[in-house]
């Protein structure tokens, strides 16, 4: 596994961890032989799966660790909050983001119409579909080409809710269109772990996730590096400067 950066920052090697197999449920994938079971299959909450083993602690979410991932966080401009983590898979990537929620009732039904029409009203397409966890909404979101061109790129949205939580995945790459790659992604989904804590909060806000102790010692080296890097230009700057140079004697 791969981590940290921090947008387009490339990330660094660190130990691999292979996740632990899928979460023990019934016979027959759901969604698929049966009705998929959120307690059952995943996403869990912290309280159902207590052990975290296999997975990256980022707080709120507890992210499968796999083999060959990368991970980036993905940081709110501003606040310097991290309120998101984007992860590669082969190529596919899925970001996620856990938010507060009702304790009485889920948001995933209020937020797909939303998805939908602004996706649609800024020039993209869009359509509520039947998926492994529940309703997905399947979109062309408008994009331009490095030479300028407009195009339509395809993403998945995924939003599951769970106890006092709601968990949005939004997939882009093969994973968003092709059925073969689509399942890996979904696996992935429902290994994860969300850590909602039992402070109250408003409906819909988003949990700043912590980064883990590896990302913040890179973060740390990489200011060092830099700090060091840039003392150094400034010495050979001045030194380069006219009459720097001690006169020769006479």
């Amino acid at each position: 596994m791969a981590i940290f950066g921090r947008k387009k920052s490339t990330p660094d090697e660190v130990e691999e961890v292979d996740v632990d197999e899928a979460p023990a449920a019934p016979e027959g994938q759901p969604g698929v032989d049966r009705d998929w079971d959120r307690p059952v299959d995943g996403p869990f909450d912290i309280s159902e799966r207590p052990d975290l083993s296999g997975r990256v602690d980022l707080g709120p979410l507890k992210i499968p660790a796999v083999k060959g991932m990368e991970l980036r966080l993905d940081v709110e401009q501003g606040s310097n909050q991290v309120v998101g983590v984007t992860c590669t898979l082969a190529q596919s990537k899925i970001q996620l983001q856990a938010f507060a929620a009702p304790k009485s009732r889920g948001v995933w039904s209020e937020i797909r119409p939303q998805i939908v029409e602004g996706l649609v009203n800024a020039g993209g397409q869009a359509e509520v579909v039947d998926g492994v966890l529940g309703k997905e909404v399947v979109a062309q979101l408008p994009a331009r080409t490095t030479d300028g061109r407009a195009v339509l790129q395809p993403a998945r949205f995924l939003g599951v809710d769970g106890p006092r939580w709601f968990l949005r995945a939004v997939i882009n790459g093969p994973a968003a269109t092709s059925p073969q790659a689509l399942p890996a992604i979904q696996t992935f989904v429902r290994l994860v772990v969300v850590d909602r804590g039992e402070e109250p909060r408003p409906p819909r806000e988003v949990l700043h996730l912590s980064p883990p102790a590896e990302f913040v010692e890179e973060m740390n080296r990489r200011a060092a590096a830099a700090k060091a890097a840039k003392t150094a230009q400034a010495s050979q700057r001045a030194a380069d400067l006219p009459g720097a140079e001690p006169d020769e004697q006479q």
